[in-house]
This record gives C-alpha cells, sequence and structure tokens, in this order.
C-alpha cells in the first residue's frame, strides 16, 4: 500500500519533466527536483499527487516535505512572501541602508567600520526608517535572507542583558 500526499494548484501552472517540478504564476516561476527514485509525481485536473511505493516513515517524510514545499511554491508565485525586521538599538545611533545588493549597517554598537550583508536579487529589499521589508516568492529564500540578516548583526563578548542592539525578525515569511 503507497501513501499519497495532494496539494491544490489553485490557477498556478504546473509542469513535470525530468523529475523537475516547475511552478508557474503571475509573480514568476519556482522549480524543485524530486531526487527520490522512491517518488511519484502525477499531476490531475487542479490536483498533484505526490506518492511513495513504500509506507516507511523515512518515505512518508520526504513526500509530505515535498507536498509543503510545492504548496509554498503555488502561494509564492500567486501571492509571494514578505518578512519584516526591526534595528534595535540604546547605547549607540545605529543606521542601515541600501548600497547596491549590500544591506549596509552602520555605527553599529559604535563599530567604526559598517557591517554588510549581501542580499540576493530576487529579494527585494526596502529600508523604511529602522524597518526591513523582505519580500520574494521563494518562502525559503525569503526566510534564510531575514535569519542571516538577524545572524550578521549581533553583539558579541558583551553582556546581551546590558546590550540589546541587533535587528530581529518581527514577522517571518507568511
Amino acid at each position: 500500500m503507497s501513501t499519497k500526499f495532494s496539494t491544490q494548484l489553485d490557477g498556478a501552472d504546473v509542469k513535470i519533466e525530468n523529475g523537475e517540478i516547475s511552478v508557474s504564476g503571475p509573480k514568476g516561476e519556482l522549480k524543485v527536483k524530486v531526487v527520490y527514485s522512491f517518488l511519484s509525481v502525477r499531476k490531475e485536473e487542479n490536483t498533484l499527487y505526490i506518492e511513495c511505493k513504500k509506507d516507511t516513515d523515512y518515505q512518508k517524510a520526504i513526500a509530505g516535505t515535498l507536498a509543503a514545499q510545492v504548496r509554498n511554491m503555488v502561494k509564492g508565485v500567486k501571492e509571494g512572501y514578505t518578512a519584516e525586521l526591526e534595528l534595535v538599538y540604546i547605547h549607540f545611533p545605529a543606521s542601515m541602508k541600501l548600497v547596491g545588493d549590500k544591506l549596509v549597517v552602520e555605527n553599529f554598537v559604535g563599530e567604526r567600520k559598517a557591517r554588510e550583508i549581501f542580499i540576493p536579487k530576487d529579494v527585494k529589499t526596502k529600508v523604511q526608517g529602522t524597518k526591513i521589508i523582505l519580500e520574494g516568492i521563494d518562502k525559503y529564500k525569503v526566510g534564510q535572507v531575514a535569519g542571516t540578516i538577524e545572524k550578521n548583526v549581533q553583539i558579541k563578548n558583551k553582556d546581551r542583558r546590558v546590550f540589546k542592539d541587533g535587528i530581529f525578525i518581527v514577522k517571518k515569511p507568511e
């Protein structure tokens, strides 16, 4: 007996070719490779079915993960994802700006050298005062960029109870 996972496509165009699922919509196109031989993927009308050959926990977990990934891709190409971060400073007035494909944080905890964080081209970034808004069609990429910004603007070698400065994720990609 095999386990089936289904995903509603809700108007997104889905193509399955050479072990690759491509989802396209009004905001763009995303692709994912199906690298496991025990998975079979088929499309019927407005639903994508992902089946595993055996009912092992491992195969069901991989099939469920792929189904969730396709659901996120469908939502991404139709609506997109947004994450929000906020710059918090207490001791030194920090500022940030976009320079090309980098986010530059200046005067963070009084540092002379500015901190630079690379932003990929397919993640749109807006800086509004102390807020950063990240937008994109790939939920994983938007979340990864938000996490990278939060991690790279973190205080080291100081007491976190006293120095509460940093950039923090306020809203995860939804």
